[in-house]
């Protein structure tokens, strides 16, 4: 096994994902950060892709990075079950829940309320696998999934937790800042582009005969597009759901009153045959109440209205 890395590499490299600080992981495992940004180095010249990528003041997952994280964090919780005693092992076994979630939504709206999940229930644990892939749930021993799509998976079971539209969004400053009152003042704004969101239905939508951009910048991750236009670098069209906690925080806006329907939709899934383990049937069961509970607040609060600079 000379092809893998150390143990402290990979370490080193779990604790700054879960952390999203270089710095912040040396201090937890007493090291330089330094020695934290050399093993990353490591890391990532074995994989031959970047593994983080700096936004603002933190150390985001490239996607790459993200599916790595998620394989690291379950090989390393294999080895710590594998040398505890054996009673502890068993105990293990029976009180964890392994999901496979998006990228998107699991680095956004799922990631920022798993610590409710363990608040409920803390002698859970959640792996979470984050990944593109559809996961074939026997081989790969996954409990339950969160998924982006049309629906109507073989040998799946699924609700729906919600449905998504696409509307620009933007700083308040940025919005103030342009002079975004109505949607052809987008000329005068840098567009954000993410393969996944394409612009031109919108501008279809908004009555614009504009072109697809060609030109600004663009993000193949819908984490980093949000996290851009956090920043003050332009206006996104963002799905709803992944900007949700940052429009009600005021951090971003909808300055204009157009959306698009998305006909993607996330839904959490599980097996046909055969019965969830209690503590599957407990994360499916709070992820479908948190989705419902959280729609009907947004439609009560109206937290998505449209909010314009001052004339």
């Amino acid at each position: 096994m000379s092809h893998l890395p150390s143990l402290q590499t990979l370490r080193a490299f779990e604790a700054a994902g879960r952390l999203q600080s270089y710095s912040k992981a040396a201090q937890e495992l007493g090291l330089t950060h330094g020695a934290v940004s050399h093993r990353i180095r490591e890391l990532e010249d074995r994989m031959g892709k970047p593994l983080f990528q700096r936004v603002g003041n933190i150390m985001v997952t490239t996607n790459a990075g993200a599916e790595l994280l998620a394989q690291v964090r379950q090989g390393l919780s294999l080895l710590e079950q594998a040398f505890a005693p054996g009673t502890a092992r068993a105990e293990a076994a029976m009180q964890q829940v392994t999901i496979t979630a998006v990228p998107s939504l699991a680095s956004t709206w799922l990631f920022a309320r798993l610590t409710n999940f363990r608040e409920i229930h803390p002698d859970i644990d959640v792996s979470l696998r984050v990944s593109e892939a559809l996961a074939d749930f026997k081989r790969d021993g996954v409990d339950v999934g969160v998924r982006l799509g049309l629906g109507g998976w073989p040998g799946l079971d699924a609700v729906k937790l919600f449905g998504e539209e696409l509307a620009p969004v933007c700083t308040p400053e940025y919005a103030e800042r342009v002079g975004l009152k109505t949607p052809g003042d987008l000329r005068n704004a840098t567009l954000l582009r993410n393969t996944w969101t394409p612009w031109a239905q919108w501008f279809q939508a908004a009555g614009l005969d504009w072109p697809e951009p060609s030109a600004g910048p663009a993000f193949d991750d819908a984490l980093l597009l949000l996290r851009a236009a956090q920043r003050g670098d332009g206006v996104a069209l963002a799905r709803t759901w992944l900007a949700v906690d940052e429009v009600q925080r005021g951090e971003l806006i909808r300055p204009f009153d157009v959306s698009v329907d998305d006909p993607f939709a996330y839904w959490v899934v599980w097996p046909s045959r055969g019965k969830l383990r209690p503590c599957a049937a407990a994360f499916r069961d709070w992820i479908i109440a948190q989705a419902e509970e959280e729609r009907r607040h947004a439609n009560e609060t109206n937290c998505w209205r449209v909010k314009r600079p001052p004339a």
